[in-house]
């Protein structure tokens, strides 16, 4: 039977997905351009690989629509996304995804584990309080004592760490002005230089405090540049990912040339551009009864009728169009 199962398999193109991972030597990367305040995808990539010269592809295409980019939103690893961005469009603001960001610092600090125990400890040590036999109460007094050297010794071998990973936290997600950061650098730097020098993870947190200040325009890009009203992470384009391109993707066996492959993305984008949301929340409430593209209302000149909504056959005709008047 397993014999039979290796035969089954589809040898084509895989669209990649985290469901996939590991699964499959070829696969596909899909990049959409997602703009933050419309939620349109006017430009989208599908490649073998995230390499410079697609993703340049893309930002090229994107400056051809007449398309004003003016700030950028990504993970901290797809830092050949800022680079090539600013080939296309050199005035370009860039923010590291802070979500990604706080990741690469825990894998840093590693004590995201001993936190948790930590937790642990105290929420114990908390539930002695609430014994009411007076029999137990000498076994309760050394077990809390037990439990405070524990905690005592992680806390001496990881305060330092968490202290940081506060700071960062306060930084990421409560400091909203230029005034602010200032008095969180101040603060921040005072805090590292306190840190012993006999310290074992001392090391560890030099390598963030470097990393921050060389980082620093790419973190504090949203607050740097409020006009702008960067959001702090790439929140929408992983929804789009996980509800759209992965719960498509995962039901596929894969595709016998890379063209049929594009040609389907090129499908499902399309879908998503002409669907109505029902379901923004918060600043985005206005969009709810409207599509990605008809917010974006790039179409004005072309006769859509968004009442209607028939974009199948519009897109075929749209098509046709481009043919006629393509060069021979």
């Amino acid at each position: 039977m397993k014999e039979l199962e290796e035969q089954m398999k589809w040898e084509g193109l895989i669209p990649r997905s985290g469901k996939r991972r590991g699964k499959t030597k070829k696969g596909l990367v899909v990049l959409p351009f997602m703009d933050y305040y419309t939620h349109d995808i006017p430009i989208f990539v599908t490649a073998l690989s995230e390499n410079s010269y697609d993703i340049k592809e893309g930002f090229e295409l994107l400056k051809a629509t007449g398309y004003k980019l003016k700030g950028i939103v990504c993970d901290e690893s797809m830092g050949l996304i800022a680079q090539v961005a600013r080939e296309v469009f050199p005035e370009v603001v860039i923010q590291f995804c802070l979500t990604h960001y706080s990741k690469c610092i825990d894998r840093c600090f590693q004590s995201k584990g001993a936190k948790r125990s930590y937790r642990a400890l105290q929420k114990r040590l908390k539930n002695l309080e609430d014994s009411f036999f007076i029999t137990t109460r000498h076994h309760d007094r050394t077990e809390a004592v037990r439990l405070t050297e524990e905690m005592a010794k992680l806390e001496f071998e990881y305060g330092y760490l968490w202290q940081m990973q506060d700071f960062f936290n306060e930084l990421f997600w409560k400091v909203q002005t230029k005034e602010e950061v200032d008095q969180w650098e101040n603060t921040f730097n005072e805090a590292v230089a306190a840190v012993p020098k006999n310290y074992p993870y001392l090391n560890r947190i030099k390598e963030r405090y470097k990393d921050y200040y060389e980082k620093r325009e790419f973190i504090l890009a949203s607050i740097l540049h409020p006009e702008l009203k960067l959001p702090k992470t790439t929140n929408l384009i992983e929804g789009f990912n996980s509800t759209t391109l992965e719960i498509r993707f995962t039901s596929i066996r894969g595709f016998e040339k890379e063209k049929y492959a594009k040609a389907y993305t090129n499908a499902l984008v399309l879908n998503y551009r002409f669907h109505k949301f029902t379901d923004c929340k918060k600043q985005f409430k206005n969009l709810n009864g409207k599509s990605p593209i008809q917010i974006a209302n790039p179409m004005n000149n072309f006769g859509f009728d968004f009442d209607r909504n028939n974009w199948i056959p519009f897109c075929k005709n749209l098509k046709k169009i481009n043919k006629s008047h393509a060069p021979k």
